[in-house]
């Protein structure tokens, strides 16, 4: 307790999403609901007219990533002709957007609802709906849908890496189901009321606020690819062993 009081003494709006949330709310920034920031001492909210910038619902804004609703470039204009030239616009992102590290949003941007901004990604124009981008300038890779394709292929070859990681660095170690948290739907499915075998499965699926319904409803007609954790481990083993061969 001390020690969070100390960090928000120090950090002020910095010490936290909520506080950084709540801080630009007060200035005139609209945010949604669970909207966060994941580390808000990285994030720089470069604006000149705080009601610029408008961020919806169930955003994720990662480390290092800046928006800004202006530019100052036109001060070399200035220098040079003695012209005074605004420079400045609005920012809008939708709802349910995952903003990736050390992304870059200027002003005249619109993002849409449903959207990936990949890592570094400088957005110097509109974004649609349902799409994910990424790229200096970031342009639009592939339709959201597409994309959850190829999540969907990946998911037996990243948990067979996970388990191939885990058990070259615990010898002798089976990994706990809990360490598969974000794989679990390869064996198991929650029940009627979208309750899970342990903790960790539990609070996986209830990220993302409001999205708790949807996985149930989308559970009941996903089947495991196996029939329990044990039916799964054995797999992995299998393939690791045969792999090492």
């Amino acid at each position: 307790m001390i020690k969070d009081l100390f960090r928000r003494l120090i950090l002020r709006e910095k010490s936290s999403s909520k506080a950084f949330v709540d801080y630009w709310r007060g200035k005139g920034v609209s945010i949604g609901d669970d909207t966060y920031f994941y580390d808000p001492q990285s994030n720089c909210l470069g604006l000149n007219y705080p009601f610029n910038l408008s961020i919806g619902r169930n955003v994720r804004i990662t480390h290092g990533v800046t928006i800004v609703d202006h530019g100052y470039d036109w001060c070399v204009l200035k220098g040079r002709y003695g012209d005074v030239l605004g420079n400045t616009g609005q920012v809008s992102i939708g709802n349910n957007v995952f903003i990736g590290m050390n992304a870059i949003i200027l002003k005249n941007v619109n993002i849409g609802d449903n959207v990936i901004i990949g890592a570094g990604s400088v957005v110097t124009h509109d974004i649609p709906a349902d799409s994910v981008a990424a790229g200096n300038p970031c342009r639009v890779l592939m339709p959201l849908s597409k994309y959850r394709d190829k999540r969907i292929a990946s998911q037996l070859d990243e948990a067979l890496n996970l388990f191939k990681t885990y058990c070259a660095s615990h010898a002798g170690e089976i990994p706990p189901k809990e360490i598969f948290r974000e794989y679990f739907w390869l064996f198991e499915s929650p029940d009627k009321n979208g309750i899970c075998s342990c903790e960790a499965f539990d609070q996986t699926m209830h990220l993302i606020d409001g999205s708790f319904t949807l996985s149930v409803n989308l559970s009941k007609y996903s089947k495991p690819m196996f029939d329990g954790f044990e039916e799964f481990i054995k797999y992995c083993c299998s393939r690791n062993c045969k792999e090492k061969l």
